[in-house]
């Protein structure tokens, strides 16, 4: 009997702490009463809330002291039964799987496919590290997708005091893993760039160059990705600091970001700038170098989102409601992911263009595919012995060894003439 009590007891004391710590009470918290008897008398929220919603200075009266005396959690009750006692609609979160952000992922899916039939078919210069990075970047990109969208589940996009408390702990610990795995993937999907580019221009300069970039990408992502994942200590009030029961350290993540983009459309500006500087300079047709810049110059995109990110991020700094204004900067941030791997996955795609509808890149099969891969055309011999893992543009020099019977008496010495000729001279 006694131990039956004692179970109902305890049973009642848990009810009882749940319902406490439930962001979905009925009754404002009892310092929120306290503030609304000593700022108002006869127009308060409880007694008169018609007189008290028609005003504007008392509700912003109200709820600066409830912040100021009360818990976290006690203010966003306060505010949540506010606005439904004034009648004011509760914020509409996104859809949980936005046409916005599902396009892109599709698009960089269609091209992934594209890129990874294309070099198991042997098009594209073959296997390599470019394609090995890409492969985990393409895995990243698509669990950062599945986050954002557990993330909407749980309440992202909509104000955090409209959100039970247990939910607005786990949108916390989604964010903490998509921060970390942003950093990651982001960086994984240029570093693919960098090293295709290798594949292509053989310059030392430019190859100094793209090993530099290769590395500062490197170095980005490990390093943020480690200050996001210790960005507070303890680690913990990473997503369970915003209750403010705890005390411990964090870093300004305002700061951290801001930075984070800057150095990032730096290092996207100089990866677009450096290929297309090579194009130029490359003895091609006007027409081709057109072509192959463009395909690099497309890479702009991710610059372009990068730059939407920041300012889209710094025009909604958050302050309390985080679930809130963390949205547009997550938003971008998983367009943006998808579109890198995208842009990395374009050349592959012309690969295939290239063997299987050659007019539309102005050339037969066999020719558009080996100006543009350094191979010859399915069935033929490749070329890439010259440029290690296939170059993609390879200049193509003839020579002709002029020779003559020379005297006996002649005591100069034999030497051999080496005549560089255009190759399309010798074609007509």
């Amino acid at each position: 009997m006694r131990a039956r009590l004692y179970l109902l007891s305890l049973l009642a004391l848990l009810v009882v702490g749940v319902r406490a710590a439930s962001s979905t009470a009925t009754q404002f918290p009892s310092c929120a009463l306290n503030c609304n008897e000593k700022l108002f008398s006869s127009c308060s929220l409880v007694n008169n809330s018609t007189c008290f919603c028609a005003s504007d200075s008392r509700p912003s009266a109200l709820l600066n002291c409830v912040e100021s005396k009360c818990t976290t959690k006690e203010f966003f009750t306060t505010k949540r039964l506010y606005e439904k006692e004034c009648d004011i609609t509760p914020l509409e979160g996104p859809p949980v799987v936005g046409g916005s952000t599902l396009t892109p992922l599709i698009l960089a899916s269609i091209f992934f496919v594209a890129r990874i039939f294309a070099k198991s078919s042997g098009l594209a210069g073959g296997w390599g590290w470019d394609d090995y990075t890409i492969i985990v970047s393409y895995f990243m990109g698509l669990a950062i997708y599945i986050i954002h969208v557990y993330m909407v589940r749980y309440g992202f996009g909509r104000n955090i005091w409209d959100i039970d408390f247990p939910d607005i702990t786990e949108f916390y610990k989604l964010f903490q893993a998509l921060a970390v795995m942003y950093k990651i993937q982001i960086s994984l999907a240029k570093i693919s760039v960098v090293l295709f580019l290798l594949r292509i221009f053989q310059t030392p300069m430019f190859r100094y160059v793209a090993y530099g970039l290769i590395g500062s990408n490197a170095a980005i992502g490990i390093t943020w990705a480690f200050v996001d994942s210790f960005r507070c200590l303890p680690v913990h009030l990473t997503w369970n600091g915003w209750m403010n029961e705890e005390t411990g350290q964090c870093i300004n993540f305002i700061n951290s970001i801001l930075v984070n983009c800057l150095v990032n459309i730096f290092v996207d500006a100089l990866t677009i700038v450096l290929p297309v500087w090579e194009v130029s300079k490359l003895q091609m047709p006007l027409r081709k170098k057109i072509t192959v810049a463009l395909m690099f110059i497309v890479g702009s995109l991710l610059t372009v989102i990068a730059i939407i990110r920041v300012i889209v991020f710094w025009n909604n700094r958050w302050g309390v409601n985080q679930t809130l204004g963390l949205y547009p900067l997550i938003y971008w941030s998983v367009i943006e992911c998808q579109i890198s791997i995208l842009c990395a996955c374009l050349p592959a795609s012309r690969a295939l263009i290239a063997r299987w509808f050659p007019a539309l890149l102005g050339g037969s099969s066999r020719e558009t595919y080996a100006r543009t891969y350094g191979s010859a055309a399915p069935g033929g011999r490749s070329n890439r012995a010259n440029y290690g893992q296939g170059s993609a543009i390879n200049k193509s020099v003839t020579y002709s060894v002029k020779y003559a019977a020379r005297s006996q008496n002649d005591d100069s010495n034999s030497d051999v003439e080496l005549v560089d000729r255009d190759t399309r001279q010798s074609h007509h």
